[in-house]
């Protein structure tokens, strides 16, 4: 059986490795990214979805080929799909993967 693939991408180190504690316990192989990744980066590891922690630049999101779900602590309006807890995280996992 295949374990889906994560990356978990942020400048917050925190952040990024609570947010990949949390998708480690999806049984998902979690690789994190503690900057902006480049294409050639992403490839390598070739994810099935990305967690974005947010901020991030925007012009980064445009440039994805892969799904993605935002990871922010605080509401943020207007952008989607964003998680704000780790069960909208999870039933987000659960969709994409």
């Amino acid at each position: 059986m295949t374990r889906h693939r994560i990356m978990v991408v942020g400048n917050n180190v925190m952040t990024v490795q609570r947010v990949s504690s949390h998708c480690l316990k999806q049984n998902a192989e979690v690789f994190p990214y503690y900057c902006i990744p480049t294409p050639e980066e992403i490839t390598l590891f070739e994810p099935h979805v990305l967690v974005l922690c947010l901020p991030i630049p925007e012009q980064f999101q445009h440039q994805l080929l892969q799904p993605y779900i935002l990871w922010s602590e605080q509401l943020v309006n207007n952008i989607s799909p964003l998680a704000t807890t780790f069960t909208e995280l999870s039933a987000y996992l659960h969709k994409f993967l």
